[in-house]
């Protein structure tokens, strides 16, 4: 594995990047959430949707320790996702989105969750051992689960296209990660 991030680095952008994900969710009204997001064919509502079924999912993934070894590390986890739905239907995954998006009554009930969630990651991350973790078919260490993720959630910050800069440690980790993954921001 050539890109593994160390846990301790990785818990601290993947911990800063969900505090700032919810500050930066919880600045934009619900008519605001309407908008176009940079995610194309997503609006902000549907990015903030998309990063709470991740988190609900990442929650699993931190519950779901092996012994190993990695079958990924915090690049070639997006190199193979990319791979693995690369024939993927991009209409039909716009769709799917926004079909699920649509299940909340409004875009304030889908912020409301993601600070539940939110909550149960600030809980449940500074406790989760360092070791292996089953996610997605694919085995992680723990720090580069949680990087991928603090890279997810801060891309998806910069996706909602507001002025609330997101944390240091993530956007460093992202651009690191994006320097290995050329095509990153498309993936994520």
């Amino acid at each position: 594995m050539g890109f593994t991030v160390p846990h301790e680095e990785a818990l601290d952008a993947f911990s800063t990047s969900v505090d700032s994900f919810v500050e930066a969710a919880r600045a934009v009204d619900e008519l605001a959430l309407f908008a176009p997001s940079r995610c194309h064919g997503w609006t902000r509502f549907e990015v903030v949707d998309h990063v709470l079924a991740g988190w609900r999912e990442l929650l699993g993934g931190m519950a779901a320790r092996t012994p190993g070894p990695a079958t990924v590390d915090a690049v070639t986890y997006w190199t193979d996702w990319g791979e693995a739905h690369a024939a993927d239907d991009p209409v039909a995954v716009l769709m799917a989105q926004r079909r699920h998006a649509d299940a909340h009554p409004r875009p304030s009930a889908a912020v409301a969750a993601l600070t539940e969630v939110a909550e149960q990651l600030r809980l449940v991350s500074p406790s989760l051992p360092d070791g292996h973790h089953a996610f997605q078919g694919q085995v992680l260490t723990s720090g580069d689960l949680l990087a991928t993720w603090a890279v997810e959630t801060v891309v998806h910050q910069l996706d909602l296209g507001i002025p609330h800069p997101p944390p240091a440690a993530a956007l460093n980790l992202a651009r690191r990660t994006a320097a290995e993954v050329p095509d990153l921001v498309g993936r994520a």
